[in-house]
């Protein structure tokens, strides 16, 4: 379980949200294809999630290297090293209960898919999602705090609340299950 929340992921609201993740974190993924990601509620919810099918109007997640968690700015063009992948696009449906609670911790929800798969060959993992929100209640995904042990070094996130955001905030790091060809990683 993570040591906190954070509502970015799958808020209602804009959100642009950075994840920065040591490559450390990444071997078993040197090589593979990524396909997918996923998220959990965190083990203080106390209902499955959403009760009714939500659908963002854009939801899109791009990849890229990154710097050291340690040199994450605040201004986001700073965080991508090299060229940065827009690997899922377009609109996305969350259906009914895709996020179940009542464990600890929560089991993963749906796979977001990507449109392109994106060869990992190693060093640090640059995760940005930007999304236009939903008519909804938005939930909190499950999430380590800026003072969980390894924030900062294996891992880091900044956030701000437009579609289109340049700079942000320091937020919480949204646990992660990054899904390859032929493998999984929980973050």
């Amino acid at each position: 379980s993570g040591t906190g929340t954070f509502l970015g992921p799958l808020s209602n609201a804009q959100r642009t949200y950075q994840f920065l993740i040591q490559s450390t974190q990444l071997t078993d993924l040197v090589g593979k294809s990524l396909t997918g990601l996923s998220m959990r509620i965190p083990v203080s919810a106390t209902a499955n999630w959403p009760l009714a099918d939500v659908t963002f109007t854009n939801y899109n997640i791009y990849l890229s290297g990154s710097v050291e968690p340690s040199a994450r700015s605040l201004t986001f063009a700073n965080n991508i090293v090299g060229p940065q992948t827009l690997v899922r696009s377009g609109s996305l449906t969350v259906l009914a209960n895709a996020y179940t609670f009542g464990s600890d911790p929560n089991s993963f929800g749906t796979e977001i898919v990507f449109n392109t798969p994106w060869l990992y060959t190693g060093g640090n993992l640059l995760v940005e999602i930007r999304h236009s929100g939903f008519s909804g209640t938005s939930r909190s995904t499950d999430a380590l705090t800026t003072s969980t042990s390894g924030y900062g070094t294996l891992f880091s996130a900044c956030w701000t609340g437009s579609y289109t955001g340049t700079a942000g905030t320091q937020g919480n790091f949204t646990v992660l299950k990054l899904n390859g060809s032929g493998s999984s990683l929980n973050l």
